[in-house]
């Protein structure tokens, strides 16, 4: 008698698990989040490794065409690959309002990355940047990862935001409601001591609550190091922010000094042009009159010539 074995995707080993969800795109991954707890943790995790890995394979990419490019600015713009460093660097900053927005949630594991098709249109613009050098409109290439972006970072703040801040306010009020039973209780008890300080069992009680007291104190010890690690990467964002400000005010100054020469020199060439014109117009006066003093010379020549031949037709 042969035994027909069913087995579920949930039966199978881990690791071909994770080989099979390697198949899926990360917009399929999304979706399958919703069918059941299961597959919400492995999509996640596999979301939220794509979404980590992005901002390694940026910076790699950006040191390797850095190599690359001259190092005076008024080089690099003429240098065929500063059009693939720009958008490289319009990526990296997308990237980072993403992390603005995504970052404290996904550390303290309220959601995952789950914009799949922003990963996806991520990761195709990042291999069409490895497989070609020239790029001849990249405002259209970076299109779809801009809209998607702002529509990501808008349905966070209009649709998540507002009800983690009501989970952490539920938090809050229940530790506070917890501290005032707990302060209560102390009240009572250090009253029920004062009167019964002989007896052993008070001493338990309030090691226990002294003990739940220190856990929770412990807690936000830690969510006040994350808050201060993600006010120190802000300030650090803010940083780099202020460094490419200045940068792109130092191009600019450099592009109206470089409007400036050329306009100084379209000046000059409109000048010499003027100068031609008028040294040709005057060329073209002589050249009309060069003809009649050619004819004038000529008469008088032959005017002479002819006073003699009559004055030997008389001798004669």
């Amino acid at each position: 008698m042969t035994t027909n074995i069913i087995l579920s995707f949930t039966d199978l080993p881990l690791l071909v698990q994770d080989k099979i969800i390697n198949y899926f795109s990360y917009a399929e991954l999304s979706c399958l989040r919703s069918t059941s707890k299961h597959f919400q943790r492995l999509c996640s995790e596999k979301l939220n490794r794509g979404y980590s890995q992005l901002e390694i394979i940026i910076h790699d990419l950006q040191k390797q065409i850095k190599t690359k490019l001259p190092r005076r600015e008024s080089e690099r713009h003429k240098h065929p690959l500063s059009t693939k460093f720009d958008i490289i660097s319009s990526l990296d900053s997308r990237i980072q309002w993403l992390k603005l927005t995504f970052s404290s949630a996904i550390q303290n594991s309220f959601c995952c990355f789950y914009p799949g098709h922003l990963l996806d249109e991520i990761y195709s613009v990042l291999n069409h940047l490895k497989t070609q050098q020239s790029f001849s409109n990249p405002c259209t290439l970076l299109q779809e990862t801009r809209d998607m972006s702002s529509m990501a970072i808008e349905h966070f703040r209009e649709q998540i935001k507002p009800k983690l801040q009501s989970m952490r306010m539920t938090s809050l009020n229940t530790i506070r409601h917890n501290i005032s039973t707990f302060s209560t209780t102390m009240t009572s008890s250090l009253s029920h001591y004062h009167h019964h300080h002989r007896k052993r069992s008070t001493n338990g009680i309030f090691r226990r609550r002294i003990d739940i007291l220190k856990n929770r104190i412990c807690k936000q010890n830690i969510i006040m190091k994350s808050q201060k690690s993600q006010v120190k990467h802000y300030k650090q964002l803010l940083h780099m922010r202020t460094k490419s400000l200045i940068d792109h005010h130092r191009r600019l100054k450099y592009l109206e000094k470089k409007n400036k020469e050329s306009e100084q020199i379209l000046l000059e060439i409109q000048r010499d042009n003027n100068t031609l014109l008028q040294r040709i117009d005057r060329f073209v006066l002589t050249y009309d009159n060069i003809p009649t003093e050619l004819n004038n010379k000529k008469c008088d020549e032959i005017f002479p010539q002819i006073n003699t031949n009559l004055k030997r037709r008389k001798i004669d």
